[in-house]
């Protein structure tokens, strides 16, 4: 392996206005990042020629870009060279499958049979589309076929399945456009659907809907429309155990079950994406295709801003719910991007972190503009005003002062602002809503930076220089009515006194004064009257005068107009806009296990009990010889002294050879396909001395060490069943840490946007960053502070300190494996976290079968990994919530091997098939696009959103990523528009702490009842309707249909077997579903019913539940004899 700088694409391009030093800066990063990852690279392949691998080389396949990618994922030599001749000359990746499709037909890429080159021609168009990344093209397309029309014509069909989901919508109809075009090239004819067949998609998709998700439901009616008219059959495999009950049997369809491939193109691709191929159809001119126009919404509807409850549907116990749709004392709407947000989060004070226990990395779902967002600390956006137990009211804004109340807290009466980009309404196509009054829209109209005034200052401003009053000093005018205006304006005037020399405003006890005073979120003080420091802007607004007197008349329906006709300010409304939003998924950086979590991926089938414990295996006996096991392995044999085994060595030195067993004639042959016509197997059942290869792999290593337990697995399930090295396990368990099905070991982490940090934020000294190639900051001056900010580089990562310290265990295990397996040196010579930083990751996407190089510079002690939004896009990510893993380099390049894989649908998921060694913009999710970077949004962007402008009218006025992809600072000199610490902020939610679900839902109604944005009681309605309920009765359900589950080896039985044991093992039996699974939340739903106002139907609904639950458990059963 070669790998150099001039070997990758022409990442930069000629520009005039460069700018040269950050230029060299990038290229000089991509430099290091190569050469540290040729060095592993080196180190691997010397390690692999020895043969103790299923391989005797690096089996991660490593890619220049999106061309190679594509090339390697399908296995088409030529292609890449020729998507990148395309992409030269400009031509669009949608227009290159088309060309590419066409070529492999003719057969340009070689000659293929007609079925094959169709197959080939659609799956190419798909990794097209996704950028080589996803498994879709080689998981989500089971296979293409034809078929006749009852007309005696041909069809073309094409299979899809589960995995065709990771392609996302474009890329699904995407493939039915290939299949269309390239099945008129080759003569064959349209799908001419039966009236069965159409009724039968429509049972289908609506059943999938029922036991999986889609993001859109098509009426039968599209559904219809579209099947009768697509000219390709839009059929698939089986995904889900559930059969449809109508329209059984049909002579063209192959299963009953529910194919979850077919509802995904049609519902999520044709339906919901029909714009979208519309527009491709017009542009390519295919013709057949207008009945799309059917299809497509009326597009001249009304802007929707209406309060949506959307993300309150699914709620989950436990889960606090943040603020009601669109509801007062809710987020107030402030745009812009920190430089820790972006990309699908969601900016929030941290001290509404502390008071109600959501952590940096937290999931909330959002009223709008997209459906959720991950939760991270923004220290410039104003936080949560509250009422303490003691009556006065104050507003919060950091973490200190959140802890320092939290437990005196009454009332949260305003959650503060929310920081959401305008990036994210642009990429969810959500008209822009009504921004909140802020000092960003201030300072350009007044053209004074003043960022913090005092009240004198504020008042000053507006009547020398006629300026808007600034937003501190701004109160909620438009949350009270008129009514309530005038009636605080009369107390005021009437009852208050001006006392300390004019420092105080003091006002007698009065419980309506005071609730309006508290939706203004005016601060005060409760002592023998209530007591008002900050007084002057509120008085002068209420059209009174220094002495409390009242200034000209109230006339008017609008607070606003009145406060500008009395007072002589320009006030402007400061929350016009709230977003409601309830928390989703926790935070979470955690070490990947499988269930139960094996050291080896090696089969010793039951005789490691429970633990799957290897030495438990050496140990035992079971009638023959004392650790021997019987198991599935595979089958090779020694190609010079012909001894059969199952590893790529032989004990002699020399190397085996795959051979394959026929189940049917019971021989053992070279083919996989028996000559009696039966497929072979590369594995056999037989005895394996674990016991010899376990003292031999301690002998090999030279280990003394004392194992507790050395965890297997039952059985590979792999197509050749190949076994790893026991010593690989055995090291593994030496330094505590675990395998995942490829051979790697990973850690997962919450996925985090950041473009900017300062070095003391991350734990790095300014002169290791030097070392890393940071040598200026932000804004050109040299490095030499840890308080400045620094520009991320695109591929350099901050991981959590947890994950750091599990990756010194990985780093440590790497070096003895190096040194005791492979008999090389060590590579990482770590002794502390720090020893990490520069050190070389791979991160991958749980739905992606492409890893990306990654560079560790620092850490956070929070469960989340900040990265550049290129990087996470170049996983497919964006970052509202979900997670992906890493893991070192060196680990992946030794241990993984595509031979240790399922042998099943979606089994080459969330596995590095593919490298990516260099993150190019242009290559990446189209989602990072649409992110915003600029310093500041124009005044004409905040004047927009007062008319619900539509996002795309703005984008010749605000600066994107897809504005820079044609030129080289597309790497860097993005800015951001607010400034935070990107770890001030709680680290573990309470959902995360608190351990029995009866504590999470106490915390949860706790949250509700302190939040006036929330409806206690809709709150527990919906815990019980949503969550509840359906729990109970499916368990209840499925306690009547339950199997029988063996406790030594995990059989099912449906029934009983005769013998009252297992009949594999012998082991006791037990159920599958207990009763205590069904009555868990019975007494937690009951306490709600009585605390709280839930509707009469749901008590009676539990109360029918509970009757029906102790007549099942906990009544007197009666026998015949009592009848009698």
């Amino acid at each position: 392996m070669d790998v150099t700088l001039d070997r990758f694409f022409p990442i930069f391009e000629v520009e005039e206005d460069r700018n040269v030093s950050k230029l060299k800066e990038i290229e000089e990063y991509h430099r290091m990042l190569l050469e540290g990852f040729e060095k592993a690279y080196k180190i691997a392949e010397l390690a692999r020629s020895k043969c103790l691998d299923p391989e005797p080389k690096v089996e991660i396949l490593i890619a220049k870009d999106m061309a190679e990618r594509v090339e390697k994922l399908i296995g088409i030599n030529g292609i890449a060279s020729r998507i990148r001749e395309l992409e030269e000359k400009g031509v669009s990746r949608d227009k290159i499958c088309f060309i590419i499709s066409d070529e492999i037909i003719e057969g340009k890429f070689g000659k293929f049979e007609e079925i094959v080159a169709i197959d080939k021609a659609i799956r190419t168009a798909v990794a097209i589309m996704t950028e080589g990344a996803v498994a879709a093209p080689i998981e989500g397309i089971a296979k293409v076929a034809l078929d006749k029309n009852n007309d005696g014509s041909n069809f073309l069909k094409v299979y899809y399945a589960g995995p065709i989901r990771s392609a996302g919508g474009t890329a699904q109809v995407i493939s039915v456009l290939i299949a269309d075009y390239v099945r008129r090239k080759l003569g064959i004819g349209k799908y001419i659907a039966t009236e069965e067949e159409i009724l039968r998609y429509c049972e289908e998709i609506q059943l999938y809907k029922k036991v999986a998700n889609l993001q859109y439901l098509p009426s039968d009616e599209e559904i219809r429309l579209i099947v009768s008219n697509c000219p390709i059959c839009i059929d698939g495999e089986a995904t889900e155990d559930v059969e449809v009950t109508g329209y059984r049997n049909l002579p063209r369809v192959e299963t009953n079950k529910v194919r979850g491939g077919m509802a995904l193109i049609i519902a999520e691709g044709i339906a919901l994406k029909a714009p979208k191929l519309k527009k491709m159809v017009e542009e390519l001119k295919i013709d057949g295709w207008e009945w799309l126009e059917k299809l497509i919404k009326d597009s001249e509807e009304e802007v929707d801003v209406k309060p949506r409850s959307k993300y309150l549907s699914d709620i989950v116990a436990g889960r606090p719910v943040l603020s009601h749709p669109s509801r007062k004392g809710g987020f107030r709407l402030r745009y812009g991007r920190a430089r820790n947000s972006g990309f699908a989060t969601v900016g929030i004070n941290p001290a509404l972190m502390v008071l109600v226990d959501i952590a940096i990395g937290t999931q909330l779902k959002i009223e709008r503009p997209g459906k959720a967002g991950s939760a991270v600390p923004v220290t410039t956006i104003e936080g949560p005003t509250v009422r303490l137990r003691n009556g006065d009211v104050v507003k919060i804004n950091s973490v200190k002062e959140a802890m320092e109340v939290k437990n005196e807290v009454e009332k949260i009466l305003d959650l503060g602002e929310i920081l959401i980009n305008y990036g994210d309404f642009l990429e969810n196509n959500h008209p822009l809503i009504p921004s909140s009054y802020v000092y960003e829209w201030w300072v350009q109209e007044s053209k004074i930076e003043i960022e913090n005034p005092s009240e004198e200052e504020a008042l000053r401003l507006c009547d020398e220089l006629n300026v808007p009053l600034h937003p501190k000093w701004t109160y909620l005018w438009h949350d009270i009515s008129v009514e309530e205006f005038c009636y605080l304006r009369d107390f005021i005037s009437e009852k208050g006194k001006i006392e300390g020399q004019g420092r105080y405003l003091v006002v007698p006890i009065d419980a309506k004064a005071k609730e309006i005073l508290e939706k203004l979120l005016v601060e005060h003080k409760v002592r023998e009257g209530i007591v008002l420091e900050k007084w002057k802007v509120l008085v002068r607004c209420l059209g009174l005068d220094s002495k409390l007197r009242k200034i000209g008349e109230i006339h008017g329906n609008e607070v606003l107009e009145i406060i500008r006709r009395i007072s002589g300010l320009d006030v402007r409304e400061k929350a016009v806009s709230r977003i409601g939003a309830r928390m989703g998924r926790p935070e979470k950086a955690k070490e990947r296990k499988m269930s139960p979590p094996p050291h080896v991926l090696f089969p010793i089938s039951l005789a490691g009990g429970k633990r799957r414990d290897i030495k438990s295996a050496v140990e035992q006996s079971n009638g023959i010889a004392r650790g021997e096991v019987e198991v599935e392995i595979a089958l090779r044999k020694c190609m010079q002294c012909g001894k059969e085994g199952f590893w790529l060595k032989c004990d002699c030195g020399a190397l085996t050879q795959q051979i394959y067993y026929c189940p049917k004639c019971k021989t053992k042959q070279n083919s996989e396909i028996c000559k009696c016509g039966s497929e072979t197997k590369g594995y056999v059942k037989r005895f394996v001395d674990v016991r010899k290869l376990y003292e031999n792999a301690l002998k090999n290593l030279g280990e003394r060490f004392e194992l507790e337990i050395l965890k297997g697995v039952i059985g590979l399930t792999s197509k050749n069943k190949i076994p790893e090295r026991l010593e690989k396990g055995i090291l593994r368990a030496k330094h505590d840490v675990y395998v995942f099905k490829d051979g790697t070991i990973r850690y997962d982490m919450t996925d985090l946007p950041l473009t900017h940090f300062k070095p003391k934020e991350i734990g790095v000294s300014v002169e290791k960053l030097r070392e890393l190639g940071y040598t200026t900051d932000y804004l050109g001056n040299e490095l030499k502070s840890e308080e400045q900010i620094v520009e991320l580089k695109p591929q350099d990562i901050v991981i959590a300190k947890s994950c750091a310290e599990y990756l010194l265990r990985v780093a440590k295990f790497v070096d003895d494996l190096l040194v005791k397996f492979y008999k090389l040196e060590p590579y990482y010579n770590v002794g502390k976290i720090e020893d990490l930083i520069g050190h070389l990751v791979i991160a991958l996407a749980p739905h992606t079968s492409a890893g990306v190089l990654g560079r560790i510079i620092g850490f956070v002690d929070i469960l989340g990994c900040y990265a550049h939004p290129y990087f996470h896009a170049a996983k497919r990510r964006n970052c509202d919530g979900d997670e992906d893993c890493v893991m070192l380099l060196l680990d992946g390049l030794l241990n993984f091997s595509r031979h240790f894989l399922p042998e099943k649908r979606g089994g080459q998921m969330d596995a590095p098939l593919v490298l990516t060694t260099i993150v190019d913009p242009r290559e990446v999710d189209k989602e990072v696009h649409n992110m915003d970077i600029v310093s500041r949004y124009p005044l004409e962007f905040y004047q927009a959103t007062l008319r619900f402008a539509n996002p795309k009218e703005l984008e010749d006025t605000i600066e994107k990523v897809k504005d820079r992809l044609k030129l080289e600072s597309r790497f860097f000199g993005l800015s951001f528009t607010h400034d935070t610490e990107i770890a001030n902020g709680l680290k573990e939610s309470a959902y995360k702490k608190l351990k029995t679900m009866s504590e999470k839902v106490e915390k949860q109604m706790e949250i509700a009842r302190k939040i006036s944005a929330v409806d206690e009681n809709d709150v527990a309605e919906r815990v019980i309707t949503i969550h509840f309920l359906p729990d109970i009765i499916g368990n209840l359900r499925a306690f009547s249909r339950q199997e029988f589950r063996c406790v030594d080896c995990n059989e099912k039985y449906r029934r009983v077997p005769l013998s009252g044991k297992c009949r594999k093992c012998g082991g006791n039996l037990t159920l599958t579903v207990h009763s205590s699974s069904i009555v868990k939340y019975l007494d937690i739903s009951k306490k709600l019913c009585e605390e709280y106002k839930v509707t009469e139907y749901t008590r009676q609904r539990l109360k029918l539940i509970e009757h029906e639950i102790k007549s099942l458990f906990f009544e007197k059963q009666v026998t015949l004899a009592e009848l009698w």
